[in-house]
């Protein structure tokens, strides 16, 4: 087999005028579903348009839900149960689920003995699913009222610009110009089965319950407590994680308007957000360091003790002393001279 013949051109087929849009108090966030098909966009002539996008800013989580198609390939006895575990769970206080809610659970609250008549608790029917087949009978209007589990929740957490990591910054293209904008961060979403944790949270409180019933309620008593002084710490790592878990179950929730693709509002934004307006005054770019410096900060240590310094580009002069005089005494080049010496 002959060697494949490698061709030395390589022409310049195409040359860009690269512009820096301007900061902005708007954050620009990139959404990666992992586990959605890139031919499946998510618009409104798909019947795939989210339908609510919320955010924890302090946490850096982020929950999509995306409307599921309720006329084709849906389960319908499926979607009733669920949707009634997620109700239900949202009845005891249940405000998300998963790490975004810190691992944290909540339970209905337990009738107190000698309550007043009118002090309302939060007691469920937990193990009624009486209710289903009438919901599935009447499926349309027990959609509509909240019984059926009717979106799928992609879920993330955002990697914010920290300063010690890459920049990311998104490109767009117009003719011969190329414009560039900072992200603020950048999330993978995956599928969320937030349905099964509230079929667990269900079980677990009907569990609760039996328990109560069979053990009988115990009445509120009076506890002897010792004061003790806890020292400060909260730098290891398990207590790191633990306060985060407590403040990611405390953070409410923002929810922020969405735009789907094709909507006159995000090509607006679309022009607004991603391109410099003004080109042809642009301040132009310049590099504060020379070539050098360029390949002393890219290039990587030495044996760990920090990098070499370049020797010049400049050819080193030599002296030609083949025809120096006789009288002349010659003596031998220096050792630290030796590198220098000509050939």
């Amino acid at each position: 087999m002959a060697p494949a013949v490698m061709d030395g051109d390589d022409p310049v087929i195409a040359e860009y005028d690269v512009f820096i849009t301007p900061e902005m108090e708007q954050q620009l966030y990139v959404l990666q579903y992992l586990n959605r098909r890139p031919n499946q966009p998510f618009v409104k002539s798909e019947g795939a348009v989210p339908s609510e996008v919320r955010v924890k800013e302090q946490s850096g989580f982020i929950e999509v839900d995306v409307a599921l198609p309720m006329k084709t390939n849906f389960n319908r006895q499926a979607g009733v149960r669920w949707g009634e575990a997620m109700r239900k769970t949202k009845q005891f206080g249940q405000k998300a689920y998963g790490i975004a809610s810190g691992f944290e659970r909540a339970m209905p609250r337990a009738s107190r003995p000698g309550a007043p008549p009118g002090e309302v608790t939060a007691q469920p029917a937990l193990d009624d699913n009486g209710n289903e087949d009438e919901y599935i009978a009447n499926f349309e209007d027990a959609n509509e009222k909240g019984h059926v589990l009717n979106t799928q929740t992609y879920g993330g957490q955002l990697v914010k610009e920290d300063g010690k990591g890459p920049t990311y910054m998104l490109g767009t293209f117009k003719k011969n110009q190329l414009h560039l904008t900072r992200l603020n961060g950048l999330v993978q979403l995956r599928t969320q089965f937030h349905h099964l944790d509230a079929i667990n949270q269900l079980e677990a409180a009907q569990r609760r319950r039996e328990k109560e019933s069979q053990d009988g309620a115990k009445p509120t008593e009076p506890k002897a407590f010792m004061p003790t002084v806890k020292k400060a710490g909260g730098d290891t790592a398990a207590e790191i994680t633990q306060a985060f878990m407590k403040a990611t179950n405390s953070e409410k929730w923002d929810k922020l308007m969405y735009h789907y693709e094709d909507a006159d509002a995000s090509y607006a934004a679309f022009e607004e957000r991603l391109f410099l307006a003004d080109t042809k005054d642009a301040p132009k770019l310049h590099s504060s360091m020379s070539d050098d410096q360029y390949l002393d900060a890219i290039s990587a240590p030495s044996s760990g003790k920090g990098l070499k310094k370049k020797s010049s580009h400049k050819r080193p002069e030599t002296v030609d002393i083949s025809d120096s005089d006789d009288d002349v005494e010659k003596t031998p080049a220096k050792a630290e001279d030796a590198e220098h010496a000509a050939p």
